[in-house]
């Protein structure tokens, strides 16, 4: 199973924010079912493994979860939006102000266990873009890719959860594997299911 988080924080002003408190005991009840493993590792449909996941690259999972998450010795992946990085989530209109992860924040991660993954330059709604234009959205400028190499930039996250089948075709040629969430399935690595966690979620 592939868990996905957005936002850890003392404050939970909307679903997709998730207490210090409350994440500390899910990923806890997690560990305790689950092998934790990363993306690279999993094995589609497994009932033995758990993937941790965190979309967007938020400044509080560096503050809240990421402290958790090392002292627990859990391995996790965080999906940026590579021109955001450092900025602000001005273009979700529904949800506060909120921070993203400076580089420095993401390299520190990084370097303790963290994998860094891309979830577009901007993103956008690719089903919505050109062909062009959402190939522009994958591909990864050189300086992030010298900044995290290895193991990281390896799999995506569609924005919204959403994609179709041209963004599938590019994403099977610029990653090894890609991430949803409604739309997803078991039999596809470029496009496997993960379960959204929020508040009141409980394992």
């Amino acid at each position: 199973m592939i868990f996905m988080y957005h936002k850890v924080d003392i404050i939970t002003p909307t679903e997709w924010w998730v207490s210090v408190a409350t994440f500390r005991k899910q990923i806890s009840q997690i560990k305790e079912k689950y092998q934790l493993v990363y993306l690279d590792d999993y094995v589609p449909g497994s009932v033995d493994q758990a993937v941790i996941t965190f979309d967007d690259g938020y400044e509080n999972v560096f503050n809240h979860a990421f402290p958790v998450l090392q002292e627990m010795n859990v391995p996790f992946e965080i999906f940026i939006i590579g021109n955001r990085i450092g900025d602000w989530n001005d273009f979700d209109s529904d949800e506060p102000a909120t921070r993203f992860c400076s580089l420095e924040h993401l390299q520190e991660m990084a370097e303790s266990g963290a994998r860094i993954q891309w979830h577009t330059k901007n993103h956008r709604f690719l089903p919505g873009l050109t062909e062009d234009e959402m190939r522009n959205e994958m591909e990864i400028e050189d300086d992030l890719k010298m900044a995290f190499s290895g193991p990281n930039l390896r799999w995506l996250s569609y924005p919204y959860g959403k994609h179709d089948e041209r963004s599938i075709r590019l994403a099977r040629h610029f990653f090894g594997g890609a991430v949803s969430v409604s739309e997803g399935t078991d039999h596809d690595r470029y496009r496997l299911n993960r379960v959204a966690v929020t508040q009141n979620w409980n394992v």
